[in-house]
């Protein structure tokens, strides 16, 4: 009897979510990918900051795009000549896009968090590279915030104060 009410108990519940329509997934811009040429910016002969343009699979959506466009730049150049920003172990933890227009760029790895031992030019260079790149490629942009390990940080290497939302330098960029 109490097998018989168990079945019966079941082919109710079955029959009654016969009717019910499954969920149909959506396409939004949230999450669509698309090719989208963006402006990387490295380090030039002149010791200033140009662009590296690369053709990059990026979410429609502008916050989801931040992370890809940062790992690229830290990545490095396509150019052999052209000296990586950034030690070779680092990495984008995760990157947020505040109402305010400030971009928020969280690093990790081991040599960025237990000390990097760069001279202040290629810190200067490596931390505004992402200042320039997030600011000439997501027009929302007007600041970038950069954290280190989740942590506020005083410096990269001890020199460019990161302890701050950062706004692009005009006067590292290199003359086209």
């Amino acid at each position: 009897m109490r097998v018989l009410c168990l079945m019966l108990s079941a082919v109710c519940v079955l029959a009654s979510c016969r009717g019910r329509e499954t969920p149909q997934l959506t396409t939004t811009a949230v999450n669509r990918v698309s090719v989208r040429s963006v402006n990387l910016f490295f380090e030039t002969p002149q010791l200033l900051l140009g662009p590296e343009q690369r053709n990059l699979s990026l979410p429609e959506n502008e916050a989801g795009a931040l992370t890809p466009v940062v790992r690229e730049l830290i990545r490095g150049s396509v150019n052999a000549a052209v000296p990586r920003s950034f030690p070779p172990d680092s990495i984008v933890r995760a990157t947020y896009l505040m109402a305010n227009g400030t971009a928020v760029v969280d690093l990790g790895g081991a040599t960025l968090v237990n000390g990097w031992s760069a001279g202040s030019h290629e810190e200067l260079i490596a931390t505004f590279s992402i200042v320039q790149t997030l600011t000439a490629n997501f027009p929302s942009i007007k600041r970038v915030r950069i954290l280190v390990n989740g942590q506020a940080a005083e410096t990269l290497a001890g020199h460019v104060a990161i302890d701050r939302s950062l706004s692009p330098l005009p006067s590292l960029l290199a003359n086209p």
